[in-house]
């Protein structure tokens, strides 16, 4: 039996095959996708923190000026949102991810990505890209994963079918059911 590279063999006599349902590693990858964003968007938080009370410009750290304080504050809430996504997402009970809340928790942390990285970039300014400087490294690969299993146009579009393809329940009713979940 020749067994080509992108080909497995059949299975041994009397081994059942495995299979699973239509979209599953997809889901499976959105989950895991969603709470390597939410790590890295608080890796990258932590280090925006550190360089903002570490920097001083005229004689003070940076992260005493109010424009640098909003931009952070602002930063703090995407990556609370995002790790919160990310909960959602693996919120699900058993080996295999609710497809609806895979899908609302990686949409909602690659949403996170574009504002988290162009604040730390902002904040750290040119040191940040630099290759000596590991910023750029976490946003390289919070924007690749952030595209990865799905970008935020094909989620909000399975989260906008999954919705309006429930008669008779709405978004509230929907995130009144899962709050009455989790009490």
């Amino acid at each position: 039996m020749r067994i080509w590279p992108w080909s497995c063999p059949a299975p041994p006599d009397g081994l059942p095959l495995f299979t699973l349902p239509a979209g599953t590693l997809r889901q499976i990858g959105a989950c895991l996708h969603a709470v390597q964003l939410a790590g890295a968007m608080s890796h990258v938080f932590d280090m925006t923190l550190r360089y903002a009370n570490d920097r001083q410009q005229f004689g003070r750290a940076i992260g005493k000026f109010q424009a640098i304080q909003h931009q952070v504050s602002v930063m703090a809430e995407h990556v609370t949102a995002a790790r919160m996504a990310a909960q959602i997402a693996c919120a699900g009970g058993g080996w295999r991810p609710d497809p609806l809340r895979a899908a609302i928790g990686k949409l909602n942390a690659s949403e996170a990505v574009t504002p988290v990285a162009a604040i730390a970039h902002a904040v750290h300014g040119a040191i940040g890209i630099t290759e000596e400087y590991d910023l750029q490294i976490y946003t390289r690969r919070l924007h690749a994963w952030r595209l990865a299993d799905g970008s935020q146009t094909y989620w909000a579009r399975v989260v906008g079918e999954a919705v309006c393809g429930q008669p008779g329940t709405g978004v509230v009713d929907m995130a009144r059911s899962w709050s009455t979940d989790a009490a």
